[in-house]
């Protein structure tokens, strides 16, 4: 393990357009020195390949936070869902706060996604729908209209997906600036 950060490792690691100039003369300095030149070649190597030592670890770190922000947002999903499977079998609506103005139910509700399912993809392209290629986004958006209706319904259709979504409750913050860091109240039970 390394416990050591040499002068020079922390000159390369900070250095800028506007620190050029004296990295330069810090490398100077090395070369210089009366030190024999393995030992100044392995100074300037070991410090310049910090660098990338220092990369890895940041990287590592990353893909740690990563994981902690995920499984973060799992934690705060299931709460939510919980919290309305409780708020459901309470016949709870909402619940006001002191420290925050409410916390409300939302029902469960579907998002539906529409997808434009082309049949005949040539037939559009020489009634004129394409870019380069089979312009989807304007079939899409002309499919409802009376202009080129018969057209495009023949040679397409409509799939609708539903993605049920699970009831949840939804913490409101208070707009004021009196309560901005959360106070532990006593616990109820």
């Amino acid at each position: 393990m390394k416990t050591t950060r040499y002068r020079f490792e922390q000159t390369v690691q900070s250095a800028t357009d506007k620190t050029k100039e004296w990295l330069k003369d810090e490398l100077r300095a090395i070369l210089e020195s009366d030190k024999d030149y393995t030992r100044k070649a392995d100074y300037i190597g070991f410090s310049v390949l910090s660098i990338d030592k220092r990369i890895e670890s940041i990287d590592e770190e990353i893909k740690e936070l990563q994981e902690l922000k995920k499984g973060l947002k799992t934690a705060k999903e299931l709460v939510l869902i919980a919290g309305a499977e409780v708020f459901i079998e309470y016949g709870i609506d909402k619940l006001d706060g002191a420290g925050i103005s409410s916390i409300t139910f939302t029902g469960a509700t579907t998002s539906d996604k529409t997808k434009l399912i082309i049949e005949d993809r040539e037939a559009l392209i020489e009634a004129g729908f394409y870019k380069k290629v089979l312009d989807e986004e304007m079939l899409r958006d002309l499919y409802h209209t009376s202009q080129y209706k018969d057209i495009i319904q023949s040679y397409t259709r409509l799939e609708v997906t539903s993605t049920p979504k699970p009831a949840k409750i939804k913490i409101n913050k208070r707009r004021t600036a009196v309560h901005t860091e959360p106070t532990r109240e006593k616990e109820v039970a």
